[in-house]
C-alpha cells in the first residue's frame, strides 16, 4: 500500500510502526477468509482489509474518527487470526491499537459508551471489586431477566456470574513450592485478576502439576499486583495500560526473583500471558519489559518439556478413554503462535483429543468484548459451543478463563464441563478431580 504521511508526522514512532505495517499490505484478502466479523457478515468494513483502510484514513488525516470508524473498530476481537493467515507478514495488532487509541482520545464516544467502558477498565482488574460485583450481579441477575431494563453489557456481565463465587481464601498463597524429586525447572507464576475471582482453582491445579513434575513454583510476594493490562488494553486505553504495566514491573521486582535462574515466567490464562510477551513492544525503552517478555511461555509449552506421571488414562462412560474437545483459544493460536503442544499434552495424558470444525475462529470472548458487542459475540459463541458439541466430547478443554466462561454460559441445555488444561493436567497425573466434573 501507499501511504501519504507528512514528514511532521512520521517523526511520531507509532506513526512509524503504523508506516511500516500499512507499506507491507498488498489487499489480497486472505486475512477476510478467516475474520470471524466478516464471516458472519461479509461486510468490507467487518474485515481486516476494510479496517486498515480506515485506520490508515484516520491516522493520514487526523480527522475525527466518524461513526463508521468507530463501530467498524469496535467490532474487530483482535483475535489476531489475521495475521496468522497473512502472507505479507502485516502487524495488524499494531494498527488496531493505534486505531482504538486515536478514537478513545478522540472524545467521540458517547456519555454511556464512556462511562461504560471506563467502569470495566477499572472493575475487571481489581478482584476484591470484581468479587463484589458478582456477588451484587448474582443477587441482580434475576431483576435482570424479568425487567429486561438494564444495558445488554450489564446482562451480558451478570451472565457471566458463576453459581458460586470463589472465597478470597482460595488463592494460593506467595512462596516457593519446591519440585518433588529432582528440580528440572523453576518457573515464576504471576497471579491474574479476573481468573482469580472467578476460577482460582486454576493456579492451584497448575502448582499441583509442576510441582508433581519436577518444577520448582515461585509465587512472588507482591504477585497479586492486578491485571497485566490486557483488560484496558483491548478498550484502548494505552495510558493506562502503560502505567498497569509498569507498576508491574515495579512491583514483580523482576531482580528479587533472580531471573536468571528461572526457566519461565507463566500466567495461566492465555490472554494474559500474551499480553506479557508484547510487554516489550508496549514498553520498548524498559529493558525489564523485554527481560520478563522474554521468558514467558504458556503452560502447555512448560508441560510439553516435561516427561508425564500418567500411569493409566482417564476413562469415559463407556469404559473407553476420555474423549476430549481441545478449545484452542485466540490468544494461544495467533498470540503466542502455538497449536501442538496443548494437543501432544492432552494425548500425552492418554486422552482422544478432537478439533472443532474452524477451530481459528474466536468464541466470542475476547477481553470484553463479550460485555460490549454482545449480539456479535452471542453469534459467535453459538457457532462455537455447536462446532465443539459435533466433536462429541465428553469434556471440553482450553487454556483462557475468557474462553471457558463464554463456553460454559453459551452451551444452554448441553452441559459438559468446561475444564483448564491445568485441571486436566493435574487429574490425570493423580490429582484432584476438577469442580466441573465432580460436579456433575
Amino acid at each position: 500500500m501507499q501511504t501519504h504521511f507528512s514528514e511532521q508526522q512520521k517523526t511520531d514512532p507509532a506513526i512509524q510502526r503504523a508506516e511500516d505495517a500499512l507499506r507491507k499490505c498488498v489487499h489480497c484478502g486472505f486475512c477476510n477468509a478467516t475474520c470471524p466479523t466478516y464471516q458472519l457478515t461479509g461486510n468490507e468494513l467487518e474485515g481486516p482489509r476494510g479496517r486498515i483502510t480506515l485506520i490508515q484514513d484516520l491516522l493520514e488525516t487526523e480527522a475525527e474518527p466518524s461513526p463508521e470508524v468507530i463501530t467498524s473498530l469496535d467490532h474487530c476481537l483482535s483475535c489476531l487470526s489475521c495475521e496468522s493467515t497473512c502472507p505479507s507478514g502485516v502487524s495488524y495488532r499494531h494498527l488496531i491499537d493505534l486505531g482504538r487509541e486515536r478514537i478513545e482520545q478522540s472524545g467521540r464516544r458517547s456519555f454511556s459508551q464512556r462511562t461504560i467502558r471506563g467502569t470495566l477498565a477499572r472493575l475487571l482488574p481489581n478482584v476484591v471489586w470484581f468479587r463484589r460485583a458478582l456477588r451484587f450481579g448474582k443477587m441482580l441477575n434475576p431483576l435482570v431477566r424479568f425487567t429486561g431494563r438494564f444495558s445488554s453489557s450489564v446482562a451480558a456481565l451478570g451472565g457471566l456470574v458463576p453459581e458460586h463465587i470463589p472465597d478470597a481464601k482460595a488463592l494460593i498463597a506467595p512462596g516457593v513450592y519446591p519440585a518433588e524429586g529432582e528440580e528440572l525447572k523453576r518457573v515464576a507464576l504471576i497471579l491474574g485478576c479476573v481468573q482469580n475471582a472467578l476460577a482460582p482453582e486454576i493456579d492451584a491445579a497448575t502448582v499441583r502439576t509442576l510441582t508433581r513434575h519436577g518444577c520448582a513454583v515461585v509465587v512472588p510476594e507482591k504477585s497479586k499486583a492486578g491485571c497485566c493490562g490486557a483488560l484496558p488494553h483491548h478498550l484502548g486505553k494505552r495510558q493506562q495500560t502503560e502505567n498497569m504495566a509498569r507498576q508491574n514491573l515495579e512491583v514483580w521486582d523482576l531482580e528479587a526473583w533472580d531471573l536468571e535462574a528461572i526457566d519461565a515466567v507463566l500466567m495461566t490464562a492465555s490472554g494474559c500471558g500474551s499480553m506479557l510477551k508484547d510487554y516489550s513492544d508496549l514498553l520498548p525503552d524498559e529493558p525489564s519489559a523485554k527481560l520478563l517478555a522474554d521468558k514467558v511461555k504458556d503452560l502447555s509449552q512448560i508441560l510439553a518439556d516435561l516427561t508425564l506421571k500418567v500411569e493409566k488414562p482417564l476413562l469415559g462412560p463407556s469404559g473407553k478413554p476420555l474423549v476430549v474437545a481441545w478449545q484452542n483459544p485466540c490468544s494461544l493460536q495467533h498470540g503466542f503462535k502455538e497449536k501442538t503442544a496443548p494437543i501432544d499434552v492432552l494425548e500425552a495424558c492418554g486422552l482422544t483429543v478432537m478439533q472443532p470444525q474452524d477451530a481459528h475462529l474466536c468464541c466470542g470472548s475476547a477481553g470484553t468484548y463479550n460485555l460490549l458487542q454482545s449480539e456479535i459475540a452471542s453469534q459467535l459463541g453459538n457457532n462455537k459451543v455447536t462446532a465443539l458439541l459435533n466433536t462429541r466430547p465428553d469434556i471440553i478443554v482450553s487454556s483462557n478463563i475468557g474462553c471457558m466462561t463464554q463456553i460454559s454460559t453459551t452451551m444452554g441445555k448441553h452441559k459438559l464441563p468446561v475444564v483448564h488444561l491445568a485441571e486436566m493436567v493435574d487429574w490425570a497425573s493423580g490429582g484432584e478431580i476438577p469442580g466441573a466434573v465432580n460436579n456433575l
